[in-house]
């Protein structure tokens, strides 16, 4: 059999084909020995050194190359060996037996560098007739180095039908890349990123909005609000979204965000669009349109997702228009008003939904945690009602009490939408009130220390806001206000300078009462505002609660994350939804756009589960998990199933509810739930009306296997 396949290969045309084909065809057939898991070439679009296959997403093959030896390429089984350093320590001579220090300074700094790591990333379907290459290092690399790799590792990729190689940067060299890319184009190298194998645009939340289009870029959002270039009935077209985004009618973003930030549950929560496009020729349409009335519509169905914008400016009749932009004005919030509770705090561990009257959603939440999975969730007390009105009614330097001045600067900011320069003007100062200028009685210092006299005065303790109008069944709110940590020993002590007692690296006290007043003055931040005036929420009837706990040291913290689960109580137990998780302390819920999270699927039945990785995460090596796979995951599953059947005997008559989770992993608590809420619920059976705009849309007659003789052979056309 071997003579035969040797005399086929020999029969190509190409010089090259033969050798290639029968090398190829040695390795495939010759027996496979302990070590036989490295060699020098690749084939695209198959190799058998390819990592494991996941549901539409890349697979890979980890590389090395040897600075001593720089022509050459080190592939390795990436089946086998998924990490670069336990493959180069075991395999290529110069770092056998290398600890990972030593190694990690060989490898991924210029100073002293030995050897190049990188990965060739196949992409998720066949449709794409290319191949990537990445480097891997701390360091930017120039042009030149990026080049010469670069050509190395293509001359030893075999790919056919055409197939050619892009660049595609890790985080550590996309700044360089991006620098670059005009200098690499000319020697034929294509910088982009995964984004162009996504297959469909990102829908955080589905919807659609009205409005002109605009463009502006990350670090702009805030100023063109503040000066009025962007205002509230405006469509955001940016390159990145921050965790702080002002409230607009739908938001498009031209790179990828997290699908559980704030940012996106906000947006779900209040009916607004928000998408990532990748699509370069979409981005460039859009970035023309900007200026245009448009219409932004986002869909999810099953798996997938549909992001339309038609450009409305000339074809939108003005009745029509008005017709349309009625369809969006807010339905009334349905909260509980906040009332007395006749002490300024409480436990958390008996605190149900009802007590949202007193403590507010955040708080009154805490307590099914507390009940459910008391060993994964730590202690906390919270601050009631009575202390924020008591705050309020003190009488500030002017004669008159905070409540009252409040409510004069905000007298003339009453309709939606305001002024928006006057009106942040107004809530900065308002702000400045409670931080600078207000602060707490003797009586009321008193009561707070004593309410925490169960934590640990030299350790940092993290108050958390927690409003009526939040974390509720009809509203979720997530993202409006802040929280801030604070130091007990600050306060105790007998002096008022630096550093603090919890934290010598800040050069000032950071004490409790210091936190509360900046919660408190998070109550007045300005989505906060012009949401509840979106709204017409009566500000007498609201107020803010503190959710008081020990804080999470960031040096301590793994990995956190937000889950996003559906939970069905009928013909047995289902859940179904996702899992968003990044490495260490940075933050998903309120992300900075600069990585990509990992992104877990999940579908329960009874007492099975099945995950399914769809993403992974920027900040870990390819192909590692942020979290212990499969047994981190599992059990915090078995945490939130805990969680969902405490909810339920709340809501005994609901056999349906969406529960989000905030979670971390602790190298000292292990796996910790530190919030959950509702998420609402779509109206059943609400009426919808359809509208029919004119989009002009380009058809081509499929060629394709399946047509017939007229489709492929009469009737090419376009339409």
């Amino acid at each position: 059999e071997a003579a035969r396949v040797h005399d086929a290969v020999r029969a190509f045309p190409a010089p090259g084909i033969a050798g290639r084909a029968w090398r190829y065809y040695r390795m495939a057939s010759s027996p496979r020995v302990p070590t036989d898991d490295w060699k020098n070439q690749l084939l695209f679009p198959d190799d058998p050194f390819q990592s494991e296959a996941h549901y539409d997403t890349p697979r890979w093959v980890k590389f090395a190359i040897v600075l001593s030896d720089p022509e050459r390429v080190y592939f390795q089984d990436s089946g086998k060996h998924p990490f670069h350093y336990e493959f180069a320590t075991q395999r290529l001579t110069p770092f056998l037996g290398m600890g990972r220090p030593a190694f990690d300074a060989v490898s991924l700094r210029r100073a002293g560098q030995q050897v190049v790591l990188g990965t060739v990333l196949f992409p998720p379907r066949s449709n794409f007739v290319e191949y990537a290459i990445q480097f891997v290092g701390l360091d930017p690399y120039t042009p030149d180095e990026i080049t010469r790799w670069f050509n190395a590792v293509k001359a030893a990729v075999h790919a056919g039908a055409g197939a050619g190689a892009v660049y595609m940067p890790v985080y550590e060299q996309l700044a360089t890349a991006r620098e670059h890319a005009a200098t690499l184009a000319t020697r034929g190298i294509t910088v982009t990123s995964l984004d162009r194998w996504v297959r469909t645009s990102h829908v955080y939340s589905a919807g659609w909005a009205l409005g002109t289009l605009k463009f502006f870029t990350a670090g702009e959002i805030d100023a063109a609000f503040s000066d009025g270039r962007l205002k509230p009935n405006d469509i955001l077209l940016t390159d990145g979204v921050p965790a702080e985004t002002p409230l607009v009618a739908g938001i498009l973003s031209l790179l990828p965000s997290t699908p559980n930030s704030h940012t996106a549950i906000l947006a779900q929560s209040f009916g607004i669009p928000f998408v990532h496009v990748p699509d370069t020729a979409e981005q460039v349409r859009l970035r023309a349109l900007a200026g245009r009335t448009v219409l932004l519509r986002a869909v999810v169905q099953y798996d997938q997702s549909t992001v339309t914008v038609i450009d409305a400016q000339d074809s939108l009749p003005p009745p029509l228009e008005a017709e349309l932009l009625a369809l969006k004005v807010p339905e009334p919030i349905n909260f509980t008003p906040k009332q007395t509770f006749g002490a300024i705090s409480a436990p958390t561990d008996a605190l149900t939904p009802d007590d949202i009257k007193w403590f507010g959603g955040k708080a009154a939440n805490y307590g099914l945690l507390r009940r459910t999975i008391p060993a994964n969730c730590p202690p906390a007390v919270a601050l009631s009602f009575d202390l924020w009105d008591s705050f309020l009614d003190q009488t500030l330097p002017g004669g008159g009490t905070l409540r009252t001045e409040i409510a004069a600067r905000l007298a003339p900011h009453q309709s939606y939408p305001p002024q928006i320069t006057s009106l942040k003007a107004a809530l900065a100062g308002i702000r400045t009130l409670f931080t600078a200028t207000a602060d707490f009685a003797p009586d009321q210092r008193t009561a707070v220390l004593t309410a925490l006299g169960g934590f640990t005065p030299g350790r940092k303790i993290r108050f958390r806001s927690s409003t009526n109008v939040e974390d509720a069944e009809g509203f979720t709110g997530a993202g409006l206000y802040d929280s801030f940590s604070g130091c007990l020993l600050d306060d105790l002590d007998t002096d008022t300078t630096g550093p603090s007692a919890c934290d010598p690296a800040e050069a000032q006290e950071r004490g409790v009462f210091r936190a509360i007043r900046k919660v408190y003055a998070s109550f007045y931040n300005d989505n906060a505002y012009l949401e509840r005036l979106r709204h017409g929420v009566d500000e007498t009837k609201v107020g803010m609660g503190v959710l008081v706990h020990h804080s999470f040291p960031d040096e301590e913290e793994l990995a956190n994350g937000v889950a996003t689960l559906d939970f069905r109580y009928t013909f047995g137990s289902t859940l179904e939804g996702k899992l968003v998780t990044q490495l260490g302390a940075e933050s998903v819920t309120n992300p900075d756009g600069t990585a990509l999270p990992e992104v877990v699927e999940v579908f329960a039945y009874n007492d099975s589960a099945d995950y399914t990785l769809r993403q992974y995460s920027s900040r870990v090596p390819l192909g590692a998990p942020v979290m212990g796979w499969l047994d981190d995951y599992r059990g915090f599953l078995t945490l939130f199933r805990s969680a969902a059947l405490g909810w339920r005997q709340l809501h005994p008559e609901k056999s349906r509810f969406l529960l989000d989770f905030e979670y971390k992993k602790d190298v000292n608590l292990g796996l910790v739930v530190k919030q959950v809420r509702p998420i609402p619920m779509p109206a059943a059976g609400t009426p919808v009306t359809a509208f029919l705009l004119d989009d002009p849309q380009d058809w081509v007659v499929a060629q394709r296997e399946a047509a017939d003789v007229f489709a492929n052979h009469r009737l090419k056309s376009v339409w």
